[in-house]
């Protein structure tokens, strides 16, 4: 499970970015997850909670937002999303 990983990564990030501006506490993260990433959204949900858990941001409530996929014809010069 690939989540697990990508949460961690994530999470590592915005802790360091908390520790940076002086925050003690993280309230919610939001994440932009791409319909194409292979990504399962409840997957990354359950790895939030577990590696979250014992860090600043634990209870903190994860938000993914999903972004569809987008793709570029360079013979018509089109962006255009695939079904």
């Amino acid at each position: 499970m690939h989540e697990v990983s990508l949460m961690q990564a994530a999470l590592t990030i915005a802790l360091n970015q908390a520790e940076a501006q002086g925050a003690c506490q993280i309230h919610y993260m939001t994440l932009r997850v791409g319909r194409a990433s292979g990504v399962v959204p409840e997957a990354l949900a359950f790895a939030f909670d577990i590696v979250s858990a014992g860090t600043a941001a634990e209870g903190a409530e994860l938000r993914l937002e999903t972004i569809p996929a987008r793709c570029y014809c360079p013979r018509c010069q089109q962006d255009f999303q695939p079904a």
